[in-house]
């Protein structure tokens, strides 16, 4: 009995499997790879007018999936290189995504896809020079073997003064 059993949910499982292989996906392979491609252009195009100082904007990885109901979602990562005025230049990379929704278009033979949402998840900075941070903004010593040990003040300025338990004489 139990051998039927199996053999009946073997072949449920093996034409279930089938039917998912040959179906036709909502959204095609070339869909996915223009949609990819233009967002890419849009990062770029969009980052060099906001931030005309950067430098070797790269896209690391881009990717888009069928969210379903005409709707992909679109994940990417990039990256690029800002200067400041003093000549210093820090590396960005910013993870994000969009979702991106089908449109009637007045040509039928071409889709049209809308940004629907533009969500910038994570931003790693990475600096290429270091900054020396001194307190009260004073200039950072060379060697820091020779700088001299702070003595902490003797009362802290934001607590009341303590008691120390003697009383003075009342007149």
């Amino acid at each position: 009995m139990m051998k039927i059993l199996s053999l009946i949910i073997f072949a449920i499982l093996l034409s279930w499997t089938w039917h998912v292989v040959h179906s036709n996906s909502p959204i095609d392979f070339e869909t996915h790879s223009d949609i990819q491609m233009k967002m890419k252009e849009l990062i770029e195009s969009t980052i060099k007018a906001r931030k005309p100082d950067t430098k070797s904007v790269e896209i690391i990885k881009i990717w888009t999936q069928d969210i379903g109901d005409r709707k992909i979602k679109a994940s990417f990562t990039y990256r690029f290189i800002e200067t400041n005025a003093q000549n210093e230049s820090t590396e960005r990379v910013i993870d994000g995504e969009a979702v991106l929704s089908r449109d009637v278009s007045d040509n039928p033979s071409l889709d049209q896809w809308t940004v629907q949402s533009l969500l910038t998840k994570g931003d790693s900075i990475s600096f290429s020079e270091g900054s020396v941070i001194s307190p009260d903004n004073q200039s950072a010593d060379e060697n820091p073997s020779t700088t001299e040990s702070q003595i902490p003040p003797l009362e802290n300025p934001m607590t009341p003064p303590m008691n120390t338990g003697s009383k003075e004489p009342k007149k």
